[in-house]
């Protein structure tokens, strides 16, 4: 393991934190949330995004690096204020999926930002892997939120 890090053993460690950190705030989610439907939603995308955090670890590890993980203390202060941010919404379950939403696009913007483009070559797959997930998540999301 090197001390400095190629674009793309930066590129694949952004990556992966930011899909564990999605993992984890779906779970965290899935737990505040009390429609059970949405609940189960919440626990199939952090176990699909638990999946592609897997891949981008093996890729990390192929590069001859260690992956990071997500900042806890900065997830739980995030958790408690998603958290007391629903709490004061009219209706909890909306403002949750609305938050997951939100959390999407920046993941999004992460994944087809400029500087991701350097997993392309070794890892084809990775980013489109990813961008499939996070629009399949935004239409599952999307109708949850119309059955509410």
């Amino acid at each position: 393991m090197s001390v400095l890090r190629s674009d793309l053993q930066v590129a694949l460690d952004d990556l992966h934190v930011a899909l564990m950190a999605s993992a984890d705030d779906y779970r965290d989610a899935a737990e505040f949330v009390s429609d059970d439907t949405v609940k189960e939603l919440f626990v199939q995308i952090a176990e699909k995004r638990q999946v592609l955090a897997q891949s981008a670890e093996k890729a990390i590890r192929a590069s001859d690096d260690l992956p990071s993980a997500p900042d806890p203390d900065r997830q739980t202060g995030q958790h408690f204020l998603q958290r007391l941010e629903a709490a004061f919404s009219a209706d909890q379950t909306v403002e949750i999926i609305e938050q997951r939403l939100t959390e999407e696009s920046q993941l999004e913007q992460l994944v087809s930002a400029a500087e991701m483009s350097v997993m392309d070559k070794e890892y084809p797959s990775l980013r489109p892997d990813c961008l499939k997930s996070i629009k399949e998540a935004r239409e599952e999301l999307d109708r949850a939120k119309k059955r509410q």
